[in-house]
């Protein structure tokens, strides 16, 4: 059989063999680029749900409140501090003395 094709066209198995290395070597391209869009897409999605929760948790926290995000797949830690503590009598202040 190949002996049929070269006789037909000498350059035509070098031209497939190269043609089928290019459309490969695109598929591996474009299987690349799809792995890395996922994985940014992942990544976005991460910081955006950690960014909702943090924002969930500050709304309904009283002063003084101290919030620790570690860092996550999308974004870096946060320390947030929630305004001041509220006015607590100590016992001193409660009994008079002093």
């Amino acid at each position: 059989m190949m002996n049929l094709i070269t006789a037909v066209d000498p350059d035509l198995p070098v031209r497939l063999s190269s043609a089928l290395a290019h459309a490969s070597s695109w598929k591996s391209v474009i299987l690349l680029l799809g792995v890395l869009v996922i994985g940014l897409i992942g990544r976005l999605l991460a910081e955006w749900q950690r960014r909702k929760t943090l924002v969930a948790v500050i709304k309904d926290a009283p002063g003084g409140t101290v919030i620790v995000q570690n860092r996550g797949r999308g974004g870096p830690a946060m320390r947030i501090e929630i305004g001041p503590a509220p006015n607590v009598p100590n016992d001193q202040s409660a009994l008079g003395g002093g």
